[in-house]
């Protein structure tokens, strides 16, 4: 059994499953933060300086409150996307996590000879039962079974 002998493989298999490219969206996730959080470092210093250039009378007024209301702006913006890239974070976490989870129950139950209620009801979420259909002359019946935590692995 997967879950058993190799549980590091299963979860990559899991994951991978749930979503296709997990790893690389979570890289372009963490890289894209990082791009956000300098913009707003430097949104910080570029009102700080046009302040100062307002004070020291270099800059008019009337430009200086044209920069101030565009920095807002985009300071409110790349906040806002820094809220969204944050929770798509949390929600890549998650899914690890609930595989993590999934696994170790799982593992519990690695050498289960029968299948009582509680234990169902503890692993399955629901199962799919498809229509009939033949192949050669043997009939056939496609099951998914869709897990708590993880949903279908289909191994």
């Amino acid at each position: 059994m997967l879950a058993q002998n190799s549980p590091a493989a299963l979860k990559e298999k899991i994951l991978a499953q749930k979503n296709a490219a997990s790893l690389e969206q979570t890289k372009a996730l963490r890289a894209t933060l990082v791009a956000v959080d300098k913009r707003l470092a430097e949104l910080e210093k570029l009102v700080v300086s046009a302040y100062e250039d307002k004070v020291k009378g270099v800059m008019p007024e009337a430009l200086c409150v044209q920069l101030m209301n565009r920095y807002e702006d985009e300071r409110r913006s790349k906040l806002e996307q820094r809220t969204q890239l944050t929770a798509q974070l949390e929600a890549t976490q998650e899914d690890e996590q609930a595989t993590d989870e999934w696994l170790a129950v799982i593992r519990d139950y690695a050498q289960l000879e029968e299948l009582d209620r509680p234990t169902l009801l503890r692993l399955v979420k629901r199962i799919e039962v498809g229509e009939k259909y033949e192949i050669a002359g043997e009939t056939h019946r496609d099951v998914k079974i869709y897990y708590n935590f993880v949903g279908y692995v289909g191994l």
